[in-house]
């Protein structure tokens, strides 16, 4: 299997190569990486024409790589996905996908996020699966750039405060983006953390 990885930030790439390695080495991929978009995405406030655009350049160039999968990696921008697919015919997966449906096997879901577009992103999608799912959502916006200014520190720990602020109320807390792969290893509580690139690799893997 060869997979294409669509990418709105170089902080998505080190997560996903780390979930590739460790759970399925054999499979093939390419990153494509449009690091304007997250940009655009921050001043428009929502999916517009001009970056549906950028997406399909890419996944025009995901097909010309002969890719079996193309496989989004930044959350803010799942919402494409249905418009995309009816555009192309490869498979097509959401960023948080794979999270998300493990997710939804629990009652009440705390949603974690560092980007404000995110939450908006993954409650779609959610509830369009189940109408009464139960959602918490605390969301940080801004703190993904203190990983681009390596304060990583500073980051870990805005996120870890936000874990620490829901997670007695709820059943599952995700960690809604790829940049925050790395601090389920931090977290130390009861409640089931499921993250975005290890659920992703296990999913592409089941289907190679």
């Amino acid at each position: 299997m060869k997979v294409a990885l669509i990418s709105a930030t170089r902080n998505s790439l080190q997560p996903i190569e780390r979930a590739f390695e460790k759970h399925a080495p054999e499979i093939e991929y390419v990153h494509l990486l449009d690091s304007n978009l997250l940009n655009m995405m921050e001043r428009d406030g929502l999916l517009t024409k001009e970056m549906l655009d950028r997406f399909i350049d890419l996944f025009r160039l995901a097909i010309k790589s002969k890719v079996d999968v193309i496989q989004l990696t930044c959350s803010a921008f799942n919402d494409a996905v249905d418009v995309l697919r009816t555009i192309f015919q490869v498979p097509i997966f959401r960023s948080d996908q794979a999270m998300l449906d493990k997710a939804l096997e629990y009652k009440k879901i705390g949603l974690v996020s560092t980007v404000k577009e995110t939450p908006v992103a993954l409650s779609n999608y959610l509830t369009r699966q189940r109408p009464n799912v139960e959602l918490l959502s605390k969301v940080d916006d801004g703190a993904l750039h203190l990983l681009s200014k390596g304060k990583k520190k500073e980051h870990d720990s805005r996120v870890l405060s936000m874990v620490k602020d829901i997670q007695h109320q709820v059943d599952v807390i995700v960690l809604s983006q790829y940049s925050m792969e790395h601090v389920a290893d931090e977290i130390d509580c009861k409640t089931p953390i499921l993250t975005a690139a290890k659920e992703t690799v296990l999913h592409l893997k089941s289907l190679s």
